[in-house]
């Protein structure tokens, strides 16, 4: 961008359009490339009355991002000006400029003023209100404005919870009763929240208009490589990459290499409990010195499980890009089932080991608290410090440099926001939230307050990466969604083994055990009693989950009497053709006779202009 070039309109007297997408060429580019590209770009053109009335500011981003990844290839042999850099018919330009590094990069550009008005409304302290969901979606688009309604309507679902956990340790409940109270409210939580979410989701694509969006505009990866071939269906001259190939590469070497850091997590797991036995020994033996030290081996764990999780994210993603997937809806759903195994054996083993085999609930509490309580203490001092550094370091006289960029030239503003670091996406903030959720929904029956700690962090969390997306951050591209994706059925097995914990941990309390003893119940009996009433509260479940309708019925209503109009516009349509070819068929008998031959091609001339005219 050494030497920029401002959009022209050549559509009306205006000497510049709205600018909305930054283009970086490399600072030394021939400038035959860059006319090349120049004109490339303005015969895609994009015609539209009144587009900003009917478009969001993020839907005509979305609809630059799509026109320019689908510039293709017609005649080009090869790079204007690079003569090395060979085309093949249909290649993508821009994806091609991106691999040759003649494109550095593209981003959407910020609209000051509404940033402004968002963030007002959104992260400012003055602000106690619930965010505004559809002004996050006009800006920033679906996939942004969905993550941050999941964000609050999970932390708003958590407050019947936190309330009983709140309760539960104010009036010291008994903890048979404790343990059977929260399992029921776990089972019936974690069923019922899901389920509404599912509904409420289907309300905002519907208001969005994105219900469909997922499958009408995704287009094959930028970085999908392969040997050259004909597509068997569109019969276009194209890389092409085996799925056999692929197959082979996940079975072959990411699934062993998942294996491989999970034996890593659970050795840390063996470790932990040899460290938790010895610091438990030394205590007994030194008379009870150092109490502060039974906490060492937890906190040890928790940042060996922080760090396992940084690690293993990293490799995932170099494997998953290996793999080469063709769309990014198959890549980020291998990425997500790869971080999510290992991220759920990580996080939650060594608390299953606690329940089901040592059946130490003291030594369960402690781990549950240690993860929970040190985790987000962590994410929340990074999530501070970042900002706080912008602030003080990056940020320094940030008041005389708003005051200098409010004067400076066009381009000195669109290359600040091109020197932000680009936004990592949400994977890592779904994930915190699977974690929780499992945390709450296997476990709170052991440590009540564990829902007061998640809401806690989430109301810090909201404003915390508002403010990230809003200023620190290049602003993303958007991504069209109708729903949370892979990530709704990740949070419904998580509901279902729920059940199953919650009914183990009943079963091994104190009290239940004092029960039995008292009324000659064998463990046996106990296992079956468990396994039955497991089984019982999982159908209940499962027929609760049937018995709430994804879709609300004045939704379904809509959807219904659009489709209907649609029909019968269509319907209205063909019987508008068939009458026009109709009368153009019976006017051409009635002058067939007495016509010169001349006059009767003429006379089929214009029938046919007028079928299609009709068409």
């Amino acid at each position: 961008m050494g030497s920029w070039t401002r959009p022209t309109c050549k559509c009306c007297i205006s000497r510049a359009v709205e600018p909305l997408v930054a283009l970086e060429l490399i600072e030394n580019i021939n400038i035959e490339t860059k006319q090349w590209l120049m004109d490339r770009i303005q015969t895609e053109k994009i015609v539209g009355d009144n587009i900003n009335e009917f478009l969001s500011l993020a839907e005509r981003e979305f609809i630059i991002l799509h026109t320019l990844d689908n510039i293709k290839v017609v005649d080009e042999k090869y790079i204007p000006g690079y003569p090395t850099q060979t085309l093949y018919p249909g290649e993508a330009i821009f994806n091609r400029l991106r691999k040759s590094k003649i494109l550095h990069t593209f981003y959407p550009l910020h609209d000051e003023k509404m940033l402004t008005d968002l963030g007002n409304c959104w992260h400012s302290h003055r602000n106690l209100r619930l965010q505004p969901i559809d002004s996050i979606y006009r800006y920033f688009g679906g996939s942004v404005a969905l993550y941050f309604s999941f964000l609050e309507y999970f932390t708003c679902s958590l407050m019947p919870m936190a309330t009983f956990g709140t309760v539960v340790i104010a009036l010291s409940m008994d903890t048979i009763d404790k343990c059977i109270l929260f399992s029921l409210l776990n089972m019936i939580w974690s069923t019922v929240v899901m389920e509404l979410w599912k509904r409420h989701s289907f309300v905002l694509s519907y208001s969005w208009g994105t219900m469909q969006m997922n499958s009408q505009f995704e287009e094959p990866r930028g970085d999908y490589k392969g040997p050259m071939g004909t597509n068997p269906i569109t019969r276009r001259y194209q890389p092409y990459y085996p799925a056999w190939k692929r197959k082979v590469k996940i079975w072959l070497v990411s699934v062993p290499i998942l294996c491989l850091f999970l034996g890593f997590s659970l050795s840390g797991v063996f470790v932990f409990f040899r460290v938790e036995a010895w610091i438990k020994a030394y205590h007994s033996e030194n008379d009870g010195c150092w109490a502060c030290a039974l906490y060492l081996p937890s906190v040890l764990h928790t940042l060996y499980v922080t760090s396992m999780n940084v690690l293993y994210k990293t490799i995932a993603k170099v494997l998953t890009e290996w793999e080469n997937h063709r769309l990014e809806t198959s890549f980020q759903n291998h990425l997500t089932i790869k971080v999510m195994v290992f991220r759920f054996v990580n996080c939650f083993a060594a608390l299953f080991y606690i329940s089901f085999f040592l059946q130490d609930l003291e030594l369960l509490r402690k781990e549950l608290a240690s993860l929970l309580v040190l985790t987000q203490i962590i994410n929340q001092l990074i999530e501070l410090l970042v900002p706080y550094l912008h602030k003080t370091l990056i940020g320094k006289g940030a008041v005389l440099k708003k005051t200098m960029m409010e004067n400076a030239p066009e381009i000195d503003k669109i290359k600040s926001q091109g020197q932000m670091p680009t936004f990592p996406g949400l994977f890592d903030e779904y994930m915190e939230l699977f974690v929780q959720f499992g945390y709450v929904s296997l476990f709170s029956c052991i440590y009540p307050l564990t829902a007061v700690l998640v809401v806690v962090n989430n109301i810090a969390e909201i404003r915390m990466d508002a403010l990230k997306l809003c200023h620190l951050f290049r602003k993303p591209f958007i991504s069209p969604a109708a729903n949370i994706g892979v990530w709704q059925t990740a949070f419904e097995m998580i509901g279902f083994l729920s059940v199953i914990t919650n009914c183990f941990l009943i079963s091994i309390s104190p009290q239940v055990e004092e029960y039995c003893a008292e009324n000659n119940i064998t463990s046996k009996n106990v296992l079956i009693w468990t396994v039955g009433v497991e089984h019982a509260l999982l159908a209940i479940k499962i027929i609760l989950a049937f018995s709430i309708p994804d879709i609300p019925q004045w939704v379904k209503l809509r959807i219904d009497r659009v489709e209907y109009q649609s029909l019968q516009a269509l319907k209205h349509k063909l019987a508008e053709v068939d009458n026009g070819h109709s009368r153009v068929t019976e006017e051409k008998e009635k002058r067939s006779d007495g016509i010169t031959m001349s006059d009767s091609k003429e006379s089929s001339l214009h029938a046919s202009n007028s079928q299609l005219n009709l068409l």
